[in-house]
């Protein structure tokens, strides 16, 4: 079955949702021309196809592009084509997710969440529930984390200002906190996205051309291994990390005015994110072999290389950070009926800023307990992407529709081989990654 076409064959989503909340109302009768007006209005509301390939880029791939050379010395060479894997499974998998919105044919669910509910009912709800919740707050304390680290590093070496990490996490939540609370649906975000995205390719370009030119100076200082059976799981997790982001999906599909154009939007902002991690990892781990370090900056000579890529990153976080909250804030917001038709405008944005600033406030409370960025980083990865990036769409998928409707034994083989490599990376990953963390806390 082809994922697109099955997805344009359906009426616009939001035509469909629009009309049941419409049928739904005291009178329990849709007014065609309100209805008509409603869709409109609604369509010219929604973000076009480009905002939304720029807003999974911004999501998926700036984290990554630090973590992905060190997933590379931990696993080894071998490392790069379970990456390549990985990117086509989440690709694969997350069509399926998005499909999933729409397995009624009635209505569009909202949320991961509610896929969960449909297919495995309170259990499903309670164990996505979970994940959805520990990575959308975990992705914040990483990216709150590494801001940290970053500003100590800009201001100690530019501006010779000396604070700790805690004291720059802090600082840092108070930048993003603003656009967070001012920042109602992910359309609005989109142009974060857009800056947020230069910034990453920014940050490409410095480490590859870093790496290229640093070759000849490290070429026989590094060992180099194909593959390191060992730490093959902790390596997947930080790889599952690095295209995590499906916890967003569902936003950002329902801010589309064409949503049949998904799985075309998802591809090519797969591929793209996949092309930056490859020019990324493969230089800097040919180059400093076993010495390359998460984040790549910190195996990088000194100088304006390091400065220009944290400063570009330190960028990508902050404009990153508001729209990873704000899907997790939706979610709040939506299980509150924290919404204008309910208390009207003024009442809905003080709710909601009051909402959005405590969940600043306990994202900062976590961040500034845990400053360990790369046993966090592939401890996320492991626990949360690894279930909710590949395992639950997948499920859910097959539990609404049906194993049958798998388009033949190619389909079904390539499926199986899915859960087995996504469960093998998430359990042995994220004890991995569980005893590495431990061991740091306890050196202290």
């Amino acid at each position: 079955m082809n994922p697109e076409s099955h997805l344009s064959n359906r009426r616009d989503p939001w035509k469909n949702y629009g009309s049941t909340i419409l049928a739904t109302s005291d009178s329990n009768v849709v007014d065609d021309d309100l209805d008509l007006d409603l869709q409109e209005e609604s369509h010219r509301d929604k973000g076009s196809n480009l905002s939304a390939y720029f807003n999974i880029i911004c999501i998926v791939a700036g984290s990554g592009t630090l973590g992905i050379p060190y997933a590379i010395q931990q696993g080894g060479w071998i490392t790069i084509l379970f990456l390549i894997l990985s990117s086509m499974m989440n690709v694969y998998a997350n069509i399926k997710l998005i499909e999933c919105l729409y397995h009624d044919g009635k209505s569009r669910r909202i949320s991961m969440s509610q896929v969960a509910y449909d297919a495995f009912g309170n259990l499903g709800l309670v164990l996505v529930g979970f994940f959805f919740n520990a990575l959308s707050v975990g992705c914040s304390i990483l990216y709150l984390i590494l801001s940290g680290e970053n500003f100590k590093i800009l201001f100690s070496e530019i501006f010779d200002i000396s604070l700790e990490t805690k004291t720059w996490i802090f600082i840092c939540a108070s930048l993003m906190c603003i656009p967070f609370v001012m920042l109602k649906t992910m359309k609005e975000a989109s142009w974060l996205s857009i800056f947020g995205t230069i910034s990453t390719m920014m940050v490409v370009f410095v480490v590859f051309i870093t790496s290229i030119v640093e070759f000849p100076n490290n070429r026989d200082k590094h060992e180099h291994q194909f593959i390191n059976l060992r730490n093959i799981p902790i390596a997947l997790a930080t790889v599952f990390f690095s295209y995590g982001g499906n916890i967003v999906y569902p936003h950002i599909e329902s801010s589309m005015k064409h949503p049949s154009a998904w799985p075309k939007v998802l591809s090519y902002a797969t591929a793209t994110v996949t092309v930056f991690y490859l020019l990324v990892c493969i230089p800097a781990y040919a180059t400093y072999g076993d010495a390359t370090l998460s984040p790549i900056y910190k195996s990088l000579p000194s100088g304006l290389a390091v400065l220009i890529t944290v400063i570009m990153i330190t960028i990508h976080i902050l404009l990153a950070l508001p729209i990873y909250q704000t899907a997790f804030a939706l979610e709040i917001e939506e299980s509150l009926s924290i919404n204008i038709t309910t208390l009207g405008k003024n009442r809905e944005f003080l709710y909601r800023a009051i909402t959005r600033i405590l969940t600043v406030l306990f994202t900062v409370c976590i961040a500034v307990k845990f400053p360990y960025f790369a046993d966090v980083m592939s401890l996320l990865g492991a626990l949360g992407n690894g279930v909710l990036l590949i395992i639950m769409p997948l499920s859910a998928w097959i539990k609404l529709f049906g194993w049958n409707r798998l388009n033949g034994w190619k389909e079904k083989t390539w499926v199986v081989f899915i859960f087995v490599f996504s469960a093998f990376g998430a359990i042995v990953g994220t004890i991995d990654s569980i005893r590495a963390l431990y061991l740091n806390i306890t050196k202290e």
